[in-house]
Protein backbone atom coordinates (compact mmCIF):
# COMPACT_ATOMS: atom_id res chain seq x y z
CA UNK A 1 0.00 0.00 0.00
CA UNK A 2 1.09 3.55 -0.92
CA UNK A 3 -0.11 7.15 0.31
CA UNK A 4 -0.24 9.84 -1.42
CA UNK A 5 -1.87 13.38 -1.17
CA UNK A 6 -5.11 14.64 -2.83
CA UNK A 7 -6.53 18.38 -2.23
CA UNK A 8 -5.38 18.43 1.69
CA UNK A 9 -6.32 14.75 2.26
CA UNK A 10 -4.13 11.63 2.34
CA UNK A 11 -5.57 8.83 0.30
CA UNK A 12 -4.68 5.08 0.50
CA UNK A 13 -3.70 3.84 -2.77
CA UNK A 14 -4.01 -0.03 -3.98
CA UNK A 15 -0.82 -1.20 -5.26
CA UNK A 16 -2.35 -4.40 -6.64
CA UNK A 17 -3.53 -2.48 -10.01
CA UNK A 18 0.12 -2.07 -11.04
CA UNK A 19 1.69 -5.35 -9.81
CA UNK A 20 4.95 -4.93 -11.48
CA UNK A 21 6.30 -1.48 -11.49
CA UNK A 22 8.84 -0.35 -13.44
CA UNK A 23 12.59 -0.16 -12.09
CA UNK A 24 12.57 3.85 -12.88
CA UNK A 25 8.72 4.55 -11.50
CA UNK A 26 9.95 2.61 -8.07
CA UNK A 27 8.23 4.68 -4.55
CA UNK A 28 5.94 6.68 -6.92
CA UNK A 29 2.45 6.70 -6.57
CA UNK A 30 0.27 5.77 -9.65
CA UNK A 31 -2.56 8.00 -9.70
CA UNK A 32 -4.43 5.49 -11.58
CA UNK A 33 -4.65 3.28 -8.93
CA UNK A 34 -6.82 4.97 -6.68
CA UNK A 35 -10.19 2.72 -6.77
CA UNK A 36 -12.41 4.54 -9.65
CA UNK A 37 -15.55 4.41 -8.20
CA UNK A 38 -15.62 8.12 -6.52
CA UNK A 39 -13.97 10.46 -4.55
CA UNK A 40 -10.79 9.31 -2.32
CA UNK A 41 -12.55 8.06 1.02
CA UNK A 42 -10.48 10.67 2.94
CA UNK A 43 -12.05 13.60 1.08
CA UNK A 44 -15.67 11.67 1.79
CA UNK A 45 -14.88 11.81 5.60
CA UNK A 46 -13.32 15.22 5.31
CA UNK A 47 -16.40 16.42 3.78
CA UNK A 48 -18.93 14.61 6.32
CA UNK A 49 -17.15 15.78 9.25
CA UNK A 50 -17.26 19.53 7.92
CA UNK A 51 -20.85 18.97 7.59
CA UNK A 52 -21.21 17.45 10.66
CA UNK A 53 -19.37 20.46 12.39
CA UNK A 54 -21.75 22.90 10.59
CA UNK A 55 -24.63 21.30 11.94
CA UNK A 56 -23.65 21.09 15.33
CA UNK A 57 -22.91 24.99 15.08
CA UNK A 58 -25.95 26.15 14.08
CA UNK A 59 -27.75 24.01 16.26
CA UNK A 60 -25.54 25.10 19.40
CA UNK A 61 -26.60 28.82 18.20
CA UNK A 62 -29.97 27.87 18.40
CA UNK A 63 -29.79 26.10 21.66
CA UNK A 64 -27.74 29.05 23.97
CA UNK A 65 -30.02 31.87 23.91
CA UNK A 66 -32.75 28.66 25.70
CA UNK A 67 -30.71 27.78 27.65
CA UNK A 68 -29.73 31.06 29.25
CA UNK A 69 -33.07 32.03 29.43
CA UNK A 70 -33.45 28.76 31.07
CA UNK A 71 -30.84 29.59 33.94
CA UNK A 72 -31.84 33.21 34.40
CA UNK A 73 -35.69 31.47 35.24
CA UNK A 74 -34.06 29.07 37.51
CA UNK A 75 -32.30 31.45 39.56
CA UNK A 76 -35.25 34.04 39.78
CA UNK A 77 -36.99 31.56 41.14
CA UNK A 78 -34.15 29.93 43.55
CA UNK A 79 -33.95 33.56 44.95
CA UNK A 80 -37.72 34.30 45.17
CA UNK A 81 -38.10 30.96 47.00
CA UNK A 82 -35.39 31.17 49.76
CA UNK A 83 -37.01 34.81 50.33
CA UNK A 84 -40.62 33.37 50.71
CA UNK A 85 -39.54 30.40 53.09
CA UNK A 86 -37.22 32.71 55.05
CA UNK A 87 -40.18 35.22 55.23
CA UNK A 88 -43.06 32.96 56.02
CA UNK A 89 -40.71 31.19 58.47
CA UNK A 90 -39.91 34.34 60.63
CA UNK A 91 -43.21 36.06 59.99
CA UNK A 92 -44.89 32.74 60.97
CA UNK A 93 -42.77 32.18 64.44
CA UNK A 94 -42.98 35.70 65.27
CA UNK A 95 -46.73 35.75 65.53
CA UNK A 96 -46.86 32.16 66.88
CA UNK A 97 -44.40 31.98 69.63
CA UNK A 98 -44.72 32.90 72.78
CA UNK A 99 -43.06 36.41 74.36
CA UNK A 100 -40.06 34.26 76.55
CA UNK A 101 -39.18 32.59 73.49
CA UNK A 102 -39.28 35.93 71.45
CA UNK A 103 -36.97 37.49 73.93
CA UNK A 104 -34.88 34.58 73.56
CA UNK A 105 -34.28 34.38 70.18
CA UNK A 106 -33.48 38.14 70.14
CA UNK A 107 -30.88 37.74 72.98
CA UNK A 108 -29.22 34.54 70.99
CA UNK A 109 -29.18 36.42 68.30
CA UNK A 110 -27.68 39.44 69.31
CA UNK A 111 -24.70 36.77 71.63
CA UNK A 112 -24.09 35.28 67.90
CA UNK A 113 -23.55 38.50 66.06
CA UNK A 114 -21.40 39.94 68.87
CA UNK A 115 -19.41 36.43 68.62
CA UNK A 116 -19.18 36.22 64.89
CA UNK A 117 -18.15 39.93 64.81
CA UNK A 118 -15.36 39.40 67.36
CA UNK A 119 -13.96 35.98 65.38
CA UNK A 120 -14.18 38.30 62.14
CA UNK A 121 -12.18 40.89 64.31
CA UNK A 122 -9.54 38.65 65.65
CA UNK A 123 -9.04 37.10 62.34
CA UNK A 124 -8.36 39.94 60.63
CA UNK A 125 -6.13 41.37 62.78
CA UNK A 126 -4.48 38.36 63.11
CA UNK A 127 -4.72 37.27 66.94
CA UNK A 128 -5.27 33.71 67.86
CA UNK A 129 -6.12 34.55 71.52
CA UNK A 130 -9.13 32.58 72.46
CA UNK A 131 -9.80 33.77 75.52
CA UNK A 132 -12.63 36.04 74.37
CA UNK A 133 -15.73 36.20 77.09
CA UNK A 134 -18.64 33.21 76.43
CA UNK A 135 -21.60 34.86 75.80
CA UNK A 136 -23.88 32.87 78.08
CA UNK A 137 -21.62 35.01 80.89
CA UNK A 138 -24.90 37.08 82.12
CA UNK A 139 -27.81 34.62 80.53
CA UNK A 140 -31.76 35.86 79.89
CA UNK A 141 -33.17 38.08 81.12
CA UNK A 142 -34.11 39.63 84.51
CA UNK A 143 -37.35 38.18 85.59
Amino acid sequence: MGYFRYENSICIMNETSNPTPDAGNQGTPNPSAVSSSGPCICQTVHRAIHKGAEKAKVAAEKVVPKVKAAVSDATYWLGFGLSYAAVFSYTLARELAPEQLKAGSRDGAEAGKKTAEGFAHRRESGSTQTGAASPLASPGPVV
